[in-house]
C-alpha cells in the first residue's frame, strides 16, 4: 500500500485549487468498527480523525465540522470525543431526540456542537414527524437544524421547513434533481430559506445525486451559488459512506472553481460562510 494513501479517498496529489486561509470541510464523519451500531443502522469500517487530518493537510484545509452519522443513532460519544481531540478548529453537528434536555444540549454547545441533524434518507433514529418539534427545541439553544432529505421529502415537509424557527442547513445539494431542478417544489422551499437568510446548502457529496457522473451537478451547483453565494458551504463527506465508488477528494475540491468561478465567492463558501454558521474565530489557530 502507498504510504501516502489515505483510507476512503483516491489519489495522493494535492488539488490544483489553492484554498484561502481558514478553509473548512463542513461535512465529514469518523467511524469505529468496534463501536455499537444503532438498531436498523448501517455499520461502517473504521475511519479515524487522524486519517481525516491527513486528508485536510492534502487539501490545504484548516477547519472542519464533524457530523454525527445515522450509524450511531443518538449516541454522540464517538464524535464528541473526536471533537475534543480536534480542538478549536473543529465544530460538530449532533443527532438528538426532539425532547432532548436543554441542559444536555447546552453542555454539548459548550464543547463545540452547533446544530443537530435529521437524516431521513439513511434510516433511524428520527422520522418526518420529529422534524418540527426538533427544530423548535434547537431554536431554544440557538442551534441550526441540518437535514438530509430527498427532494420529495423536502417538498412534503415544505411547511415545516419554511416555518422552522432556527436556521436550516440542507445536506448534499438538497438532493435536488440535476435537471429541471427549478420545476421541483423542493426548489421553492430551499430558495425561500436561502432568500430569507436562514437557510444554507452544502455543496457536498455530488455523487449522491448521480453515482455514475458525480460532476453532472455542475449546472445545479452554479444555480445555487448564483442564487445565494453567502449561504453556500462545502464539505468532503469523507469517508464517503453513501458513495458506490470512493472518489478523489482533490478532484471534488477542484470542481469548486467551475461551480464558483469568482475567487471572492469561493472565499465565502470555504471560509467566511462556515465561520458565521459554526462560530469559528476570525483567524484559524495553527
Amino acid at each position: 500500500m502507498d504510504s501516502d494513501a489515505i483510507p476512503f479517498t483516491r489519489g495522493t496529489e494535492r488539488p490544483k485549487l489553492v484554498v484561502p486561509p481558514g478553509a473548512t470541510d463542513c461535512h465529514h464523519h469518523v467511524y469505529d468498527a468496534a463501536a455499537s451500531v444503532a438498531p436498523g443502522a448501517k455499520a461502517h469500517g473504521t475511519a479515524t480523525l487522524a486519517d481525516h487530518a491527513r486528508l485536510m493537510a492534502r487539501l490545504g484545509l484548516q477547519r472542519h465540522v464533524l457530523i454525527q452519522p445515522s450509524t450511531y443513532g443518538f449516541d454522540n460519544s464517538l464524535h464528541l470525543a473526536a471533537l475534543e481531540q480536534a480542538g478549536e478548529n473543529a465544530r460538530m453537528v449532533a443527532v438528538v431526540p426532539p425532547d432532548a434536555a436543554l441542559a444536555d444540549l447546552r453542555a454539548m454547545a459548550a464543547r463545540g456542537v452547533r446544530g443537530a441533524r435529521a437524516n431521513l434518507v439513511s434510516g433511524p433514529p428520527l422520522t418526518a414527524a420529529d422534524v418540527a418539534p426538533l427544530a423548535k427545541r434547537l431554536a431554544e439553544v440557538g442551534w441550526h437544524l441540518q437535514v438530509f432529505l430527498t427532494a420529495d421529502m423536502i417538498a412534503g415537509l415544505g411547511t415545516v421547513l419554511r416555518d422552522a424557527p432556527c436556521d436550516v442547513v440542507f445536506d448534499h445539494f438538497a438532493l435536488l434533481p440535476i435537471r429541471d431542478w427549478a420545476a421541483h417544489p423542493a426548489w421553492g422551499v430551499v430558495m425561500d430559506r436561502l432568500q430569507a437568510g436562514t437557510g444554507w446548502v452544502k455543496l457536498s457529496s455530488p455523487y449522491a445525486l448521480d453515482q455514475a457522473s458525480p460532476f453532472a451537478v455542475r449546472e445545479l451547483a452554479r444555480a445555487l451559488v448564483t442564487a445565494a453565494p453567502e449561504r453556500m458551504l462545502w464539505g468532503t463527506n469523507w469517508p464517503h459512506p453513501n458513495a458506490t465508488t470512493i472518489p478523489d477528494d482533490a478532484a471534488l475540491l477542484d470542481a469548486l472553481p467551475d461551480w464558483a468561478p469568482d475567487a471572492g465567492i469561493r472565499t465565502k463558501i470555504l471560509t467566511e460562510n462556515p465561520a458565521r454558521l459554526y462560530g469559528f474565530s476570525p483567524a484559524p489557530t495553527s
